[in-house]
């Protein structure tokens, strides 16, 4: 047997005094933390996703002007069907990012109101979660 220094009866009394955490209670509490953070990943996902398909569908629909331009640009006459043509390509394109960009808006304040308030319900959920266990 060997003798026990006063280090280790430091060691010892100071393993006493320190309260072991409730296990239970902590993997409950992470359980939660986990379950909220799914949540709040697959809607920002999903946020992300309706933002990538508008945005997508939009520079379809702009490739699909620019590719009509050039035809129609081929079969002008004229240089007054050619300003014309122009004049028109332009007027659309102006009106269509103008309305794309307020779409892109409103989807983005919104994506990020239900992001906010889903973050804010995870929250009082965890809270919730630490304060019953």
């Amino acid at each position: 047997m060997t003798p026990t220094s006063s280090s280790d009866n430091v060691f010892k009394k100071a393993a006493e005094t320190i309260p072991s955490p409730d296990l239970a209670r902590v993997s409950e509490i992470g359980g939660t933390m986990l379950n909220e953070t799914a949540k709040f990943n697959a809607q920002l996902s999903t946020a992300m996703q309706n933002l990538g398909k508008e945005w997508s569908e939009f520079v379809g629909t702009r490739l699909r002007e620019d590719v009509q331009l050039f035809r129609t640009i081929h079969d002008c006459r004229s240089l007054q069907d050619l300003q014309q043509t122009y004049a028109q390509f332009w007027q659309t394109a102006f009106t269509q990012y103008g309305e794309e960009a307020q779409r892109m808006l409103r989807l983005t304040q919104g994506a990020a109101e239900d992001v906010a308030r889903t973050a804010r319900e995870a929250r009082d959920t965890v809270i919730h979660t630490d304060k019953a266990a």
